[in-house]
């Protein structure tokens, strides 16, 4: 654990900061959280991101002052193993995915999470894009095999939610280096259609 932390200042790139505090070990302060705003501190989902931090990690220590405009955060080490997470409705799981994705490379043991609540909505990357974009760039990267999988149990949507997704990854130690240099050319349009109660909705990919 590194013996001195990084402060910040705002709420932006909230989740990216407490990942790479996590990658890294690093501990973090972020303050003045929406401090000049009528609802001043962390959200409801922001809360929720840290409990999902706080099962994938052990030995975390997380502190937020009274009026959550000040977090700090000293990560654990990654754990992995099964989890499950109920994530807040007011972001989709692909909020909380996204770090994930980030994050299960690099653990202990195989990680095995069960995420609960909203699986597609217009701000937020959906199940079926990460599925289809994200999972296939860490392919190349070396993270694969038979574990490597996500799940679409079945769908949620906003504002109930009710969905339920499974993400399996290995471990991996090292990363495959990888240059990209050619973007290639669109072949196809491809996409997904799904029924909600009244309403149907699209997702389409390149």
């Amino acid at each position: 654990m590194a013996s001195h932390g990084l402060t910040y200042d705002g709420c932006n790139f909230f989740r990216q900061r407490l990942v790479l505090s996590t990658l890294s070990g690093k501990r973090v302060k972020i303050k003045n959280i929406r401090s000049k705003d009528d609802d001043p501190g962390l959200r409801d989902f922001e809360a929720s991101f840290i409990r999902l931090l706080d099962k994938v990690t052990n030995g975390s220590r997380i502190e937020i002052n009274q009026t959550g405009t000040v977090l700090f955060y000293q990560p654990g080490l990654l754990h992995g193993g099964p989890i499950e997470h109920d994530c807040n409705t007011q972001r989709s799981i692909g909020y909380y995915l996204e770090a994930l994705l980030m994050l299960a490379p690099f653990m202990k043991t195989s990680l095995k999470a069960t995420l609960r609540g909203v699986t597609n909505d217009p701000s937020d990357p959906t199940v079926d894009m990460l599925k289809s974009t994200a999972l296939p760039v860490m392919k190349k990267f070396g993270i694969d095999g038979e574990g490597f999988e996500l799940k679409v149990v079945k769908r949620g949507m906003a504002p109930g939610g009710g969905g339920e997704v499974v993400f399996t990854c290995p471990v991996r130690r090292t990363i495959r280096p990888v240059q990209l240099t050619d973007p290639g050319k669109i072949k196809r349009i491809r996409g997904m259609a799904y029924p909600s109660q009244a309403h149907s909705h699209a997702f389409f990919y390149l």
